[in-house]
């Protein structure tokens, strides 16, 4: 990381925090902790499991020369009628920590070096949308990386950010019929929801909200007979549709599919090849739909294509960054792949069928609907992690 020259005055330094309504959030306080705190994208709630998500990150930069120890981060409801809603220290913090640009060895994640950044993923569950706050305060709590120096606990305070409280996205399937599994799918542990990407010099993280949607038949199973063949997939070649009104703004095509039983690709792999064969839908208002891993040469539209919702798209398949057949999809804040933040958004309507215990049974079965079992509607929902559904 680029070397930061700061003056210290009286060895305070006002942190800076991502405010977007000043008018909102109270006075803030000055912090000896030279530390600053980013969030950079606003949470907005999104229902799913019949509750109230919110993720977001905190981006915390030591801007000391040596070593501090984040210890504890407690989030509070901001406001006139201020309360505690969630505090994490030791393995719970450490769980919720990633450090970019550090090496994989790296034991003490809490540590942040002279200059170094860690994040913090968040997610904070309501049961109502009238219980979500209107705002949030952080407290983050440090240890200075030195026995010479107090052990005292310093604090910073006044990492606050106004939670939008909008109507959400909604969108109609990307795909029909039953036996959708949803992978990575909403979760704070996750792959997508973990990926930080840098493009254009920002770092971004559009897969936040992303599910990759694979298929199993009445078996339960995934494939069927030899595993190397895409089409003995039971996803493979499903139509892939427009989930609103649109317009084709991007898309890439040409990519050959991967052999679902080898480690190797059939294309190295580069920000400009991750997403395979891929289409992007603009749907208005600064939302954009993204549909990765597509087979080669089935894109049904061309850029400038105004499509309706429920029109084929393209047919699903294996290329890029994947290693079986699956439908990657996510929406984000602008026209690209992955430069640009995954927002949140819900599904006009679909049905539970059951949770998938563990991926094991994708290869192994052992998963069935029960007999005569009523399905669960769900309506203007977002699919959770490894949720099993039927789409109209």
């Amino acid at each position: 990381m680029k070397q930061i020259s700061i003056l210290l005055l009286t060895c305070s330094l006002v942190l800076l925090s991502n405010v977007i309504n000043q008018n909102h959030v109270s006075a803030q306080k000055i912090s000896a902790v030279p530390v600053d705190v980013e969030i950079p994208l606003a949470p907005t709630p999104v229902r799913a499991n019949g509750k109230m998500h919110l993720l977001y990150e905190l981006h915390v930069t030591n801007f000391r020369a040596k070593s501090l120890e984040l210890t504890r981060v407690e989030v509070l409801k901001d406001g006139a009628n201020t309360s505690l809603l969630a505090s994490y220290k030791d393995a719970e913090l450490t769980s919720r920590l990633a450090r970019p640009g550090a090496t994989s060895d790296l034991t003490e994640k809490r540590l942040i070096g002279g200059g170094m950044r860690a994040v913090v993923f968040l997610e904070l569950i309501f049961d109502t949308e009238a219980d979500v706050p209107r705002g949030l305060r952080h407290r983050l709590f440090f240890k200075p990386d030195d026995p010479r120096v107090n052990d005292e606990e310093m604090s910073v305070e006044d990492a606050v950010v106004v939670v939008p409280h909008v109507a959400p996205l909604v969108i109609g399937a990307p795909l029909r019929g039953e036996g959708w599994v949803a992978l990575s799918a909403l979760s704070n542990t996750n792959s997508h929801r973990r990926t930080l990407v840098v493009v254009n010099g920002k770092a971004r993280i559009a897969q936040r909200f992303a599910t990759d949607w694979t298929r199993i038949g009445a078996d339960g199973l995934a494939f069927r007979g030899d595993p190397s063949k895409n089409a003995n997939w039971s996803a493979y070649g499903t139509e892939v549709l427009a989930v609103a009104n649109a317009v084709v703004v991007d898309l890439k095509d040409g990519i050959p599919e991967n052999d679902p039983t080898s480690d190797k690709k059939a294309v190295p792999i580069t920000l400009e090849t991750v997403a395979g064969n891929y289409i992007i839908l603009d749907l208005g208002n600064g939302y954009f739909a993204f549909y990765a891993h597509l087979q080669p040469k089935s894109i049904r539209a061309k850029v400038g294509d105004k499509v309706r919702r429920g029109q084929v798209l393209a047919l699903l398949g294996n290329s890029g960054q994947a290693d079986a057949p699956h439908l990657h999809f996510h929406v984000t804040d602008g026209n690209s792949p992955l430069g640009a933040e995954g927002m949140p958004y819900v599904l006009e309507s679909f049905e539970m069928q059951g949770i998938l215990p563990s991926k094991k049974l994708l290869v192994e079965g052992g998963w069935k609907p029960q007999p005569n079992a009523i399905t669960d509607k769900r309506r203007l929902e977002l699919p959770i992690e490894n949720a099993i559904v039927r789409f109209p």
